[in-house]
């Protein structure tokens, strides 16, 4: 039986030139956790239970990485967009460093929000990072 590999999904960011995504190099972790509001649909009926309905989703993907550079057009652009308060489209794909845009399995605009360094003494600079939605992702083969 086939296992599906995390070695194989990459956070791709939009670069500065138009319609390119580029790979942030050095990704060690990638998750995507989502969440849902609950909506309380109890009635005295139900008692003593209380019962519930999901709500909004949220969505949020954490990133950890080891900043392999130069990476300009990626890790660069990764970290200019934590600078920023504006959203930046994002793409994971399946195809590990070599996924072309057809490997893209979720798509969204994204706010980077979280973007923490630790600079520990005799290790490795590591990152980490916290994407939130823009809007509604526009390709999510993830769910």
């Amino acid at each position: 039986m086939a296992k599906k590999l995390g070695n194989d999904y990459r956070l791709w960011i939009k670069s500065g030139t138009p319609g390119a995504f580029a790979e942030v190099k050095g990704q060690t972790s990638l998750s995507i956790s989502r969440q849902s509001e609950q909506i309380d649909t109890s009635t005295k009926d139900d008692f003593p239970y209380g019962t519930q309905a999901p709500g909004l989703k949220t969505l949020t993907i954490d990133l950890e990485l080891y900043p392999n550079l130069p990476d300009a057009t990626g890790y660069g652009a990764l970290e200019a967009a934590a600078a920023a308060t504006d959203p930046v489209d994002i793409e994971i794909r399946k195809g590990g460093s070599s996924g072309a845009s057809g490997d893209a399995v979720f798509a969204a605009s994204m706010y980077i929000g979280n973007f923490d360094t630790d600079m520990g003494r005799n290790a490795v600079v590591a990152v980490t990072a916290q994407l939130t939605l823009a809007a509604a992702p526009t390709k999510d083969q993830l769910a």
